[in-house]
Protein backbone atom coordinates (compact mmCIF):
# COMPACT_ATOMS: atom_id res chain seq x y z
CA UNK A 1 0.00 0.00 0.00
CA UNK A 2 2.74 2.69 0.67
CA UNK A 3 5.17 1.28 -1.97
CA UNK A 4 2.63 1.01 -4.79
CA UNK A 5 1.05 4.50 -4.22
CA UNK A 6 1.70 6.82 -6.99
CA UNK A 7 4.19 9.55 -7.39
CA UNK A 8 7.20 10.42 -4.73
CA UNK A 9 7.34 7.76 -1.66
CA UNK A 10 7.62 8.34 1.72
CA UNK A 11 10.91 8.16 4.00
CA UNK A 12 11.07 8.39 7.56
CA UNK A 13 13.65 10.77 8.41
CA UNK A 14 15.68 8.11 10.67
CA UNK A 15 15.39 5.93 7.33
CA UNK A 16 16.34 8.99 5.06
CA UNK A 17 19.49 9.73 6.49
CA UNK A 18 21.14 5.91 6.07
CA UNK A 19 19.70 6.02 2.63
CA UNK A 20 21.42 9.95 1.87
CA UNK A 21 24.63 8.40 3.38
CA UNK A 22 24.87 5.54 1.32
CA UNK A 23 23.62 7.97 -1.60
CA UNK A 24 26.64 10.51 -0.73
CA UNK A 25 28.86 7.86 -0.03
CA UNK A 26 28.76 6.11 -3.19
CA UNK A 27 29.32 10.02 -5.00
CA UNK A 28 32.81 9.58 -3.18
CA UNK A 29 31.28 11.31 0.25
CA UNK A 30 33.20 10.00 3.61
CA UNK A 31 31.38 9.09 6.58
CA UNK A 32 31.72 10.83 9.42
CA UNK A 33 34.01 13.76 8.45
CA UNK A 34 31.26 15.10 5.96
CA UNK A 35 28.38 13.64 7.43
CA UNK A 36 28.46 13.65 11.45
CA UNK A 37 26.38 10.34 12.21
CA UNK A 38 26.29 7.91 15.91
CA UNK A 39 26.13 4.69 14.29
CA UNK A 40 28.84 2.51 13.18
CA UNK A 41 29.70 1.87 9.98
CA UNK A 42 27.42 -0.90 8.26
CA UNK A 43 24.46 0.56 9.18
CA UNK A 44 25.42 2.87 5.98
CA UNK A 45 27.25 0.93 4.14
CA UNK A 46 24.30 -1.31 2.81
CA UNK A 47 22.87 1.77 1.62
CA UNK A 48 26.13 2.75 -0.17
CA UNK A 49 26.35 -0.73 -1.86
CA UNK A 50 22.73 -0.23 -3.00
CA UNK A 51 23.32 3.58 -4.63
CA UNK A 52 25.85 1.71 -7.02
CA UNK A 53 23.46 -0.89 -7.74
CA UNK A 54 21.20 1.65 -8.61
CA UNK A 55 22.86 3.30 -11.12
CA UNK A 56 22.26 6.76 -9.95
CA UNK A 57 18.48 6.43 -9.78
CA UNK A 58 17.41 7.94 -6.72
CA UNK A 59 13.94 6.00 -6.93
CA UNK A 60 15.55 2.36 -7.68
CA UNK A 61 17.83 2.94 -4.96
CA UNK A 62 14.72 3.77 -2.10
CA UNK A 63 13.05 1.01 -3.69
CA UNK A 64 16.11 -1.15 -2.93
CA UNK A 65 16.14 -0.21 0.47
CA UNK A 66 12.81 -0.88 0.64
CA UNK A 67 13.09 -4.14 -0.48
CA UNK A 68 16.10 -5.28 1.41
CA UNK A 69 14.40 -4.12 4.60
CA UNK A 70 11.55 -6.16 3.80
CA UNK A 71 13.67 -8.97 3.70
CA UNK A 72 14.92 -8.48 6.86
CA UNK A 73 12.05 -8.23 8.65
CA UNK A 74 10.36 -11.29 7.04
CA UNK A 75 13.81 -13.02 7.85
CA UNK A 76 13.55 -12.41 11.41
CA UNK A 77 10.14 -13.78 11.88
CA UNK A 78 11.46 -17.00 10.20
CA UNK A 79 14.66 -16.87 12.32
CA UNK A 80 12.39 -16.40 15.22
CA UNK A 81 10.14 -19.67 14.14
CA UNK A 82 13.27 -21.95 13.41
CA UNK A 83 14.90 -21.21 16.64
CA UNK A 84 11.41 -21.95 18.73
CA UNK A 85 11.19 -25.20 16.36
CA UNK A 86 15.22 -25.73 17.46
CA UNK A 87 13.82 -25.41 21.41
CA UNK A 88 10.45 -27.22 21.35
CA UNK A 89 10.27 -29.58 18.42
CA UNK A 90 6.68 -28.14 17.97
CA UNK A 91 5.35 -26.89 14.62
CA UNK A 92 2.15 -24.78 16.54
CA UNK A 93 4.86 -22.94 18.78
CA UNK A 94 7.17 -22.10 15.70
CA UNK A 95 4.53 -20.48 14.03
CA UNK A 96 2.85 -18.61 16.58
CA UNK A 97 6.33 -17.71 17.57
CA UNK A 98 6.64 -16.39 14.04
CA UNK A 99 3.37 -14.44 13.66
CA UNK A 100 3.81 -12.94 16.76
CA UNK A 101 6.58 -10.47 15.63
CA UNK A 102 3.43 -8.51 14.57
CA UNK A 103 2.66 -8.21 17.62
CA UNK A 104 4.06 -4.50 17.57
CA UNK A 105 2.15 -2.26 15.52
CA UNK A 106 3.81 -1.17 12.75
CA UNK A 107 6.25 -3.81 12.10
CA UNK A 108 4.49 -4.99 9.18
CA UNK A 109 4.89 -1.58 7.19
CA UNK A 110 7.88 0.02 8.72
CA UNK A 111 10.20 -1.14 5.96
CA UNK A 112 8.06 0.41 3.50
CA UNK A 113 9.22 3.69 4.50
CA UNK A 114 12.95 2.91 3.62
CA UNK A 115 15.93 1.16 5.40
CA UNK A 116 15.91 1.05 8.82
CA UNK A 117 18.56 -0.58 11.06
CA UNK A 118 16.88 -1.94 14.05
CA UNK A 119 14.99 -4.50 11.18
CA UNK A 120 19.12 -5.57 10.35
CA UNK A 121 20.00 -5.79 13.86
CA UNK A 122 16.98 -8.50 14.84
CA UNK A 123 18.37 -10.55 11.63
CA UNK A 124 22.19 -10.44 12.05
CA UNK A 125 21.44 -11.52 16.00
CA UNK A 126 19.22 -13.91 15.86
CA UNK A 127 20.94 -15.32 12.72
CA UNK A 128 24.16 -15.75 15.22
CA UNK A 129 21.85 -17.16 18.04
CA UNK A 130 20.72 -20.16 15.28
CA UNK A 131 24.67 -20.38 13.77
CA UNK A 132 25.94 -20.91 17.39
CA UNK A 133 22.86 -23.17 18.15
CA UNK A 134 23.51 -25.34 14.95
CA UNK A 135 27.14 -25.33 15.32
CA UNK A 136 28.35 -22.96 12.64
CA UNK A 137 30.74 -20.91 15.01
CA UNK A 138 32.24 -18.75 12.19
CA UNK A 139 29.15 -17.86 11.01
CA UNK A 140 27.92 -16.66 13.99
CA UNK A 141 30.23 -14.27 15.28
CA UNK A 142 30.18 -12.57 11.62
CA UNK A 143 26.17 -12.16 12.21
CA UNK A 144 27.31 -11.18 15.89
CA UNK A 145 29.55 -8.71 14.53
CA UNK A 146 27.35 -7.39 12.49
CA UNK A 147 24.62 -6.84 14.48
CA UNK A 148 26.75 -4.21 16.68
CA UNK A 149 27.87 -2.97 13.19
CA UNK A 150 24.13 -1.49 13.09
CA UNK A 151 23.40 -0.71 16.49
CA UNK A 152 26.03 -0.60 19.50
CA UNK A 153 23.56 -1.26 21.97
CA UNK A 154 23.67 -4.78 20.43
CA UNK A 155 26.97 -5.39 22.00
CA UNK A 156 25.37 -8.41 23.75
CA UNK A 157 25.21 -10.28 20.55
CA UNK A 158 29.42 -11.24 20.48
CA UNK A 159 29.09 -12.36 23.88
CA UNK A 160 26.17 -14.70 23.64
CA UNK A 161 27.67 -16.26 19.84
CA UNK A 162 30.60 -16.69 21.74
CA UNK A 163 29.56 -18.86 24.66
CA UNK A 164 26.51 -20.47 22.94
CA UNK A 165 29.66 -21.91 20.46
CA UNK A 166 31.80 -22.52 23.35
CA UNK A 167 28.92 -24.94 24.87
CA UNK A 168 28.95 -26.71 21.68
CA UNK A 169 32.11 -27.20 20.46
CA UNK A 170 34.34 -25.49 23.85
CA UNK A 171 37.51 -23.84 22.90
CA UNK A 172 37.40 -24.32 18.98
CA UNK A 173 34.19 -23.41 18.53
CA UNK A 174 34.64 -20.17 20.53
CA UNK A 175 37.44 -19.34 18.24
CA UNK A 176 35.98 -20.08 15.26
CA UNK A 177 32.97 -17.54 16.58
CA UNK A 178 35.48 -14.57 17.56
CA UNK A 179 37.79 -15.38 13.77
CA UNK A 180 34.14 -14.41 12.12
CA UNK A 181 33.65 -11.57 14.17
CA UNK A 182 37.32 -10.11 13.66
CA UNK A 183 36.57 -10.80 10.01
CA UNK A 184 33.35 -9.34 9.07
CA UNK A 185 34.80 -6.36 11.60
CA UNK A 186 37.75 -5.44 9.26
CA UNK A 187 35.54 -5.83 6.45
CA UNK A 188 33.07 -3.58 7.76
CA UNK A 189 35.68 -0.66 9.07
CA UNK A 190 38.01 -1.23 6.11
CA UNK A 191 36.61 1.69 4.33
CA UNK A 192 36.12 4.08 6.79
CA UNK A 193 40.22 3.55 7.70
CA UNK A 194 41.19 3.92 3.95
CA UNK A 195 38.90 7.20 4.15
CA UNK A 196 41.08 8.58 6.66
CA UNK A 197 37.73 8.77 8.90
CA UNK A 198 39.09 6.27 11.90
CA UNK A 199 39.49 9.14 14.54
CA UNK A 200 36.07 10.71 12.99
CA UNK A 201 33.93 7.37 13.40
CA UNK A 202 35.73 6.62 17.08
CA UNK A 203 34.33 10.32 17.93
CA UNK A 204 31.05 10.13 16.65
CA UNK A 205 30.40 6.23 17.09
CA UNK A 206 31.88 5.59 19.81
CA UNK A 207 32.76 8.33 22.67
CA UNK A 208 30.31 10.29 21.79
CA UNK A 209 27.86 7.91 23.12
CA UNK A 210 29.57 8.44 26.64
CA UNK A 211 29.79 11.94 26.44
CA UNK A 212 26.37 13.07 25.64
CA UNK A 213 23.77 13.09 27.92
CA UNK A 214 20.56 11.94 25.16
CA UNK A 215 17.91 12.84 27.21
CA UNK A 216 16.30 9.64 27.92
CA UNK A 217 12.93 9.34 28.86
CA UNK A 218 12.24 8.04 33.14
CA UNK A 219 10.88 4.48 33.12
CA UNK A 220 7.69 5.37 33.95
CA UNK A 221 7.31 7.13 30.39
CA UNK A 222 9.02 4.02 28.83
CA UNK A 223 6.64 1.74 30.13
CA UNK A 224 3.34 4.03 29.64
CA UNK A 225 5.01 4.82 25.62
CA UNK A 226 5.85 1.43 25.22
CA UNK A 227 2.18 -0.12 26.45
CA UNK A 228 0.73 2.68 24.17
CA UNK A 229 2.73 1.98 20.84
CA UNK A 230 1.88 -2.14 21.75
CA UNK A 231 -1.67 -1.19 21.88
CA UNK A 232 -4.24 -3.98 22.13
CA UNK A 233 -1.44 -6.17 21.88
CA UNK A 234 -0.34 -5.96 25.85
CA UNK A 235 -2.00 -9.15 26.82
CA UNK A 236 0.26 -10.92 23.94
CA UNK A 237 3.00 -8.77 24.84
CA UNK A 238 2.65 -10.62 28.80
CA UNK A 239 2.19 -14.07 27.85
CA UNK A 240 5.29 -13.85 25.92
CA UNK A 241 6.89 -12.35 29.53
CA UNK A 242 5.50 -15.28 30.88
CA UNK A 243 6.86 -17.96 28.26
CA UNK A 244 10.17 -16.32 28.94
CA UNK A 245 10.14 -17.15 32.66
CA UNK A 246 9.09 -20.63 31.59
CA UNK A 247 12.09 -20.94 29.27
CA UNK A 248 13.96 -20.39 32.72
CA UNK A 249 12.52 -22.96 34.95
CA UNK A 250 10.96 -26.04 32.85
CA UNK A 251 13.84 -26.20 30.16
CA UNK A 252 17.66 -27.19 30.12
CA UNK A 253 19.09 -24.16 31.04
CA UNK A 254 22.15 -24.72 28.83
CA UNK A 255 20.13 -24.33 25.86
CA UNK A 256 17.57 -21.51 27.36
CA UNK A 257 19.95 -18.96 28.83
CA UNK A 258 20.48 -16.84 26.18
CA UNK A 259 16.42 -15.84 26.23
CA UNK A 260 16.79 -14.76 29.68
CA UNK A 261 20.24 -12.87 28.89
CA UNK A 262 19.09 -10.84 25.63
CA UNK A 263 15.67 -10.24 27.27
CA UNK A 264 17.21 -8.70 30.05
CA UNK A 265 19.86 -6.71 28.55
CA UNK A 266 17.69 -5.58 25.38
CA UNK A 267 15.13 -4.34 28.32
CA UNK A 268 17.84 -2.14 29.82
CA UNK A 269 18.88 -0.67 26.71
CA UNK A 270 15.17 0.47 26.24
CA UNK A 271 14.49 1.59 30.34
CA UNK A 272 17.61 3.24 30.82
CA UNK A 273 19.93 3.74 27.48
CA UNK A 274 17.96 4.24 24.29
CA UNK A 275 14.50 4.80 23.72
CA UNK A 276 13.39 7.82 21.43
CA UNK A 277 10.04 6.01 19.60
CA UNK A 278 8.84 2.69 18.87
CA UNK A 279 10.95 1.03 16.22
CA UNK A 280 13.84 1.07 19.61
CA UNK A 281 11.32 -1.92 20.69
CA UNK A 282 11.89 -3.99 17.96
CA UNK A 283 14.86 -6.38 19.27
CA UNK A 284 13.03 -6.70 22.66
CA UNK A 285 10.04 -7.76 20.32
CA UNK A 286 11.71 -10.52 18.72
CA UNK A 287 12.26 -11.78 22.08
CA UNK A 288 8.94 -11.18 23.15
CA UNK A 289 8.03 -13.51 20.61
CA UNK A 290 10.12 -16.41 21.24
CA UNK A 291 8.69 -16.13 24.48
CA UNK A 292 5.40 -16.84 23.24
CA UNK A 293 6.28 -19.58 21.21
CA UNK A 294 7.57 -21.34 24.50
CA UNK A 295 3.94 -20.74 26.54
CA UNK A 296 2.09 -22.28 23.78
CA UNK A 297 4.57 -25.34 23.98
CA UNK A 298 4.31 -25.43 27.68
CA UNK A 299 0.45 -25.69 27.47
CA UNK A 300 -0.71 -29.42 26.31
CA UNK A 301 -3.78 -29.02 27.26
CA UNK A 302 -5.60 -28.28 24.10
CA UNK A 303 -7.97 -25.69 24.82
CA UNK A 304 -5.20 -23.86 26.43
CA UNK A 305 -3.40 -23.65 23.29
CA UNK A 306 -6.36 -22.23 21.46
CA UNK A 307 -6.43 -19.45 24.03
CA UNK A 308 -3.39 -18.35 23.78
CA UNK A 309 -3.27 -18.58 19.64
CA UNK A 310 -6.89 -16.86 19.80
CA UNK A 311 -5.56 -13.97 22.28
CA UNK A 312 -2.56 -13.53 19.91
CA UNK A 313 -4.08 -13.50 16.70
CA UNK A 314 -6.93 -11.09 18.21
CA UNK A 315 -4.44 -8.82 19.09
CA UNK A 316 -2.73 -8.62 15.63
CA UNK A 317 -5.50 -8.50 13.44
CA UNK A 318 -7.14 -5.31 16.25
CA UNK A 319 -3.41 -3.78 16.14
CA UNK A 320 -3.40 -4.31 12.01
CA UNK A 321 -7.14 -2.57 11.73
CA UNK A 322 -5.89 -0.03 14.00
CA UNK A 323 -2.94 0.95 11.83
CA UNK A 324 -4.71 0.69 8.50
CA UNK A 325 -7.37 3.25 9.72
CA UNK A 326 -5.36 5.85 10.28
CA UNK A 327 -4.42 5.10 14.37
CA UNK A 328 -7.99 5.43 15.79
CA UNK A 329 -6.12 4.86 19.50
CA UNK A 330 -3.73 7.55 20.54
CA UNK A 331 0.02 6.29 19.82
CA UNK A 332 -0.82 3.81 17.61
CA UNK A 333 1.37 4.42 14.60
CA UNK A 334 -0.36 4.68 11.31
CA UNK A 335 0.39 4.96 7.99
CA UNK A 336 1.06 8.47 5.96
CA UNK A 337 1.73 9.92 2.59
CA UNK A 338 4.62 11.38 2.10
CA UNK A 339 4.97 15.38 2.96
CA UNK A 340 4.70 17.76 -0.07
CA UNK A 341 8.53 18.50 -0.98
CA UNK A 342 7.93 22.32 0.00
CA UNK A 343 7.06 21.36 3.29
CA UNK A 344 10.38 19.20 3.52
CA UNK A 345 12.46 22.88 1.41
CA UNK A 346 12.42 24.19 4.83
CA UNK A 347 12.03 22.55 8.78
CA UNK A 348 13.14 25.27 12.15
CA UNK A 349 15.43 23.65 13.95
CA UNK A 350 16.07 24.74 17.24
CA UNK A 351 19.42 24.76 19.72
CA UNK A 352 21.32 27.09 22.63
CA UNK A 353 23.36 29.67 21.67
CA UNK A 354 26.67 30.52 23.35
CA UNK A 355 25.21 33.04 25.38
CA UNK A 356 22.58 30.19 26.60
CA UNK A 357 19.38 31.91 24.63
CA UNK A 358 17.35 29.40 22.17
CA UNK A 359 18.54 30.36 18.46
CA UNK A 360 16.94 29.24 15.46
CA UNK A 361 17.95 28.25 11.61
CA UNK A 362 16.22 26.99 8.74
CA UNK A 363 17.03 23.79 7.08
CA UNK A 364 16.01 21.75 4.43
CA UNK A 365 15.33 18.24 5.87
CA UNK A 366 17.20 15.21 4.91
CA UNK A 367 14.40 13.69 3.30
CA UNK A 368 14.25 17.20 0.46
CA UNK A 369 18.56 16.48 -0.17
CA UNK A 370 17.55 12.48 -0.70
CA UNK A 371 15.17 13.31 -3.29
CA UNK A 372 17.03 16.10 -5.10
CA UNK A 373 19.98 14.38 -4.82
CA UNK A 374 21.60 17.73 -3.21
CA UNK A 375 25.00 17.81 -1.63
CA UNK A 376 24.93 19.30 1.88
CA UNK A 377 27.22 22.05 2.51
CA UNK A 378 27.48 21.16 6.22
CA UNK A 379 28.64 18.03 7.81
CA UNK A 380 25.64 18.40 10.25
CA UNK A 381 22.49 16.94 8.05
CA UNK A 382 20.28 15.38 10.19
CA UNK A 383 20.44 17.94 13.29
CA UNK A 384 19.38 15.34 15.73
CA UNK A 385 18.64 15.94 19.82
CA UNK A 386 22.05 14.07 20.09
CA UNK A 387 23.88 16.07 17.47
CA UNK A 388 22.13 19.74 18.31
CA UNK A 389 23.40 18.37 22.47
CA UNK A 390 27.02 17.95 20.91
CA UNK A 391 26.76 21.17 19.09
CA UNK A 392 25.85 23.08 22.08
CA UNK A 393 28.07 21.72 24.12
CA UNK A 394 31.52 21.93 22.18
CA UNK A 395 30.00 25.49 20.82
CA UNK A 396 30.69 23.96 17.02
CA UNK A 397 28.94 26.03 14.42
CA UNK A 398 25.87 24.20 12.27
CA UNK A 399 28.11 24.98 9.42
CA UNK A 400 30.38 22.95 9.79
CA UNK A 401 31.90 21.44 6.76
CA UNK A 402 34.73 18.78 8.87
CA UNK A 403 32.91 16.40 11.41
CA UNK A 404 34.86 14.17 13.95
CA UNK A 405 37.26 16.20 15.93
CA UNK A 406 38.89 13.86 18.30
CA UNK A 407 40.71 16.34 20.53
CA UNK A 408 37.05 18.06 21.15
CA UNK A 409 35.55 14.63 22.47
CA UNK A 410 38.53 13.59 24.38
CA UNK A 411 38.49 17.10 25.89
CA UNK A 412 34.95 16.33 27.33
CA UNK A 413 35.11 13.00 28.39
CA UNK A 414 34.26 12.63 32.24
Amino acid sequence: MVVLQPGRLPVRPDSGIFQYAGWYMAQGGTLYTEIWEVKLPLAYEIPALLALLSGGNILVHHLLNVMITIIAAVGSGLLVSLLVHDLTNDRGAALISGVSVLLLPGFFYLPAYGFKAKFFVTITALLSIYSARTERPMLSGGAAAACVGFYQAAAIVPILAVVLSYQHDKVRGAARAVAGGVVLTAIMVAPIVLSGATSAMITEAILTLFIIDTGHVSLIDALVSGGRYFGVAAPAVLLGGIGILFSISDYNWRDTWWITVAAVWFGFIVFFVDYDSYPDLIPGLVIVAIGVGIIYDKFSWKHGRAVIAGVVSICIVVNLILVLSGGVIAGIPSIKSPQPLDDLQQRTYQKFGEDGEKAQIQRPTVQYLYWNQIESNTCHIRLSGTEIRWLHMTNKPWIDKNCGDLQTATEHIG
